[in-house]
C-alpha cells in the first residue's frame, strides 16, 4: 500500500472511530399512582355520509365536527398485570360540536357531572360519576375519547436505537381508531430521531397504517399517520399528533361516506388538584353500584334516572316506554297537578283492566306507601295464559303525578330492584302541562 494511501486509511479510521454510536433509548411507560395529569386534546372532522336510497342513489350528507376536551386525570387503581384499571378525572371543558347536513348538534359535561370515574375493562372505558348519574352524550364523549394511558401501546416497551421499527400494540390501535374489532392491519411505529424541546430530551416516534374492521356502526377502513413525542426523564408519552381518513361500508360493499380528520393530544404531570386529593376523593364512592351507575334523561318536565341495561323504547310528552333486556318493560306516565290518581284508585283500574282483558288475578300487594308522596302496590297476574307481575309507583308532587307500571317476568327481582330505583330516583322537575 502505498503512503498516501495508507495515511487516508488511517485518517479515516480514526474520524469513524471518533463518531458516537447511534443513539439508543428506552421507550417504556409505566403506570403509577402517584401524582396526576393534566390533558387537552382537540379534534376536527370534514367528510361526508352516503344515506341508502330506493333508487340506490342515496343522499349525501355533510359532515363537520370539531371538539376541545381538557382534564386532570389521577390514576387510583392498577390490574394485576400493571395496566390501569381506574381513574378519576375532573373535566374543565368539554365542548363538542357536530353538523350533519344542516342538523347541529352540541354536548358536553354538565358541571354536577365533571368529576367522572373510569373503569377500564380490556379496551373499554366505562364511565360513571360519583357525583351525578351522566346522561347518554356524557357516557358517549368518555368513551370514545382517547384514553392516554392507553397509547403506551404505541411503545416498543424495550431500548432501541434511531431508525428501528416495531409494530403497535392492537389494544393500542384499537384505542385510536375506536374499532370494536380489528380484522387485518395494523400501525408500524419507527424511533425518528431523538430532540431536545424547552430543556428536555424527548423522543419522536412516527407511526402509520391502514386499518380494517368493524366500529358500533359496522365496517370500516381507516388510514392514519402520526407523531407521538416521548419524554425520556420522566419515561412518558408528552405529544400525540394524529391525522386519518375514516371509510364507512355502505349497501353492498360500496362505500358508505369518507370522514377526513385530525386530532392532536398534550399530557403533563402536575400535583392532583384539589378536587382529586385524597381528602377530597375520601367517602366517596369510586367504584361502580347500581346508583351511580344510573343513566340521566330529561324529558320535558321530567328527570328520568334508570339503570344501564334498560333503554328508552319510546318516548313522548306524556308517556316514556322503557324496554328491558329479558323482555320487562315499563310504562311511565305524567299527568297535571290534582288529575293523577291515588295509589288506591290506580289499582281498582288495573283490578278493572286485567278483569277486561280476562286475566286471572292471584297475590296483590298494597297499596303502601314507600316514602313521602311515593306509593305502591304490586299483584301477580296469568295473561293470555302467561304468568306476569305486575308493579305500580305513584309518585305526586306539586308539578304532578308521574305513573310507573311495570310488567315483569316473575322472579326477575332484578327487574323489581330495577324499578323500585326508576320510582324513587326520578321527579319532576317542571309542572307537567294539560294535555
Amino acid at each position: 500500500m502505498r503512503c498516501p494511501d495508507i495515511l487516508v486509511f488511517c485518517l479515516s479510521s480514526l474520524v469513524s472511530g471518533l463518531q458516537p454510536a447511534p443513539e439508543s433509548v428506552k421507550l417504556m411507560e409505566i403506570p403509577g399512582t402517584s401524582g396526576a395529569w393534566r390533558v387537552d386534546s382537540r379534534s376536527e372532522i370534514n367528510g361526508s355520509l352516503k344515506l341508502p336510497g330506493a333508487d340506490g342513489q342515496g343522499k349525501v350528507l355533510a359532515v363537520r365536527g370539531t371538539s376541545a376536551i381538557g382534564y386532570e386525570e389521577r390514576i387510583i387503581a392498577l390490574d394485576s398485570k400493571g395496566g390501569v384499571e381506574r381513574a378519576v378525572r375532573a373535566y374543565r371543558k368539554a365542548e363538542i360540536k357536530r353538523t350533519l347536513g344542516e342538523q347541529a348538534q352540541e354536548s358536553g359535561f354538565r358541571p354536577e357531572a365533571r368529576r367522572v370515574v373510569l373503569l377500564r375493562r380490556d379496551t373499554q372505558e366505562v364511565p360513571f360519576s360519583p357525583d351525578s348519574p351522566l346522561t347518554r352524550s356524557e357516557i358517549e364523549l368518555v368513551r370514545t375519547d382517547v384514553f392516554a394511558p392507553a397509547l403506551a401501546g404505541l411503545l416498543p416497551g424495550r431500548e432501541v436505537g434511531i431508525g428501528v421499527s416495531w409494530a403497535a400494540e392492537t389494544p393500542a390501535v384499537r384505542e385510536l381508531t375506536d374499532m370494536v374489532a380489528i380484522r387485518e392491519g395494523g400501525l408500524a411505529c419507527k424511533l425518528a430521531e431523538v430532540q431536545t424541546i424547552d430543556g428536555r430530551k424527548v423522543a419522536r416516534i412516527t407511526f402509520q397504517g391502514v386499518v380494517n374492521g368493524s366500529n358500533e356502526d359496522g365496517p370500516c377502513k381507516q388510514e392514519l399517520e402520526g407523531i407521538l413525542y416521548f419524554d425520556i426523564a420522566r419515561a412518558a408519552i408528552a405529544y400525540l399528533s394524529l391525522r386519518g381518513k375514516h371509510v364507512l361500508s355502505g349497501p353492498n360493499g360500496q362505500e358508505g361516506g369518507t370522514l377526513d380528520g385530525r386530532f392532536v393530544l398534550t399530557r403533563t404531570p402536575i400535583d392532583a388538584p384539589e378536587i382529586l386529593t385524597d381528602a377530597a376523593l375520601a367517602g366517596t364512592r369510586l367504584l361502580p353500584d347500581d346508583d351511580n351507575t344510573l343513566m340521566l334523561e330529561e324529558l320535558g318536565p321530567l328527570r328520568l334516572e334508570y339503570p344501564r341495561r334498560w333503554r328508552i323504547g319510546q318516548a313522548r310528552q306524556e308517556q316514556v316506554v322503557l324496554d328491558g333486556a329479558d323482555g320487562s318493560g315499563v310504562l311511565v306516565t305524567l299527568t297535571p297537578p290534582g288529575k293523577g290518581p291515588t295509589a288506591a284508585a290506580y289499582l281498582d283500574e288495573t283490578r278493572a283492566w286485567l278483569a277486561k282483558s280476562a286475566a286471572m288475578v292471584g297475590k296483590v300487594d298494597g297499596p303502601r306507601d314507600v316514602e313521602p308522596g311515593l306509593s305502591a302496590f304490586s299483584l301477580e297476574a296469568t295473561l293470555k295464559g302467561k304468568p306476569v307481575r305486575m308493579e305500580y309507583f305513584v309518585r305526586s308532587s306539586a308539578e304532578g303525578t308521574i305513573l310507573i307500571a311495570g310488567r315483569l317476568n316473575p322472579g326477575d327481582t332484578g327487574a323489581q330492584a330495577d324499578l323500585a330505583r326508576v320510582a324513587r330516583r326520578s321527579k319532576l322537575i317542571r309542572v307537567v302541562p294539560a294535555p
